[in-house]
């Protein structure tokens, strides 16, 4: 019986040093740097109307928070809505060549987001991964976002 107990300790010991070594590595590396993102929006404002609709995006800038809205390098930040109660927000830009600071703009599908320079195209509903024929392999950063039924909060 003592060897069956020294095995099984041996295998989860074995087991929690796997989980803790694997549990360490980040899944998605983060490409864009950490910006200070943090702001509200209401849906009934009226720059923010597209945002009624569920697949729909709009892009939020310094010209609306300052520096709060501006996501990384004042590229703005993309609010996609996915549903009745879920918000999605990516920083606007492009994780190809991130030195060059290139702020994607939002497809006239309103769920695609691309790179004017790379043509980089992001799917916002696969949250923003780029599409396979894309130069960047990253997604846009994600923010955090909460939504009480009439404003959404972005933050980080």
């Amino acid at each position: 019986m003592s060897i069956v107990v020294t095995k099984l300790r041996i295998f989860f010991i074995i087991f929690i040093l796997l989980f803790f070594l694997t549990g360490c590595t980040r899944e998605n590396e983060e490409i864009i740097p950490a910006t200070y993102v943090n702001f509200f929006i209401r849906l009934n404002d009226p720059q923010f109307i597209d945002l009624n609709a569920i697949g729909n995006s709009v892009i939020v800038t310094s010209k609306y928070d300052g520096r709060n809205s501006a996501g990384y390098d004042f590229n703005g930040v993309i609010i996609y809505r996915s549903s009745q109660d879920d918000f999605y927000a990516f920083d606007c830009t492009c994780t190809y060549q991130v030195e060059k600071s290139i702020a994607v703009e939002i497809e006239n599908s309103m769920i695609v987001a691309e790179c004017p320079k790379c043509g980089s195209k992001y799917v916002l509903p696969n949250l923003a991964f780029p599409t396979e024929n894309s130069l960047s392999k990253y997604p846009l950063r994600q923010y955090k976002t909460l939504f009480d039924g009439m404003t959404i909060h972005v933050y980080n």
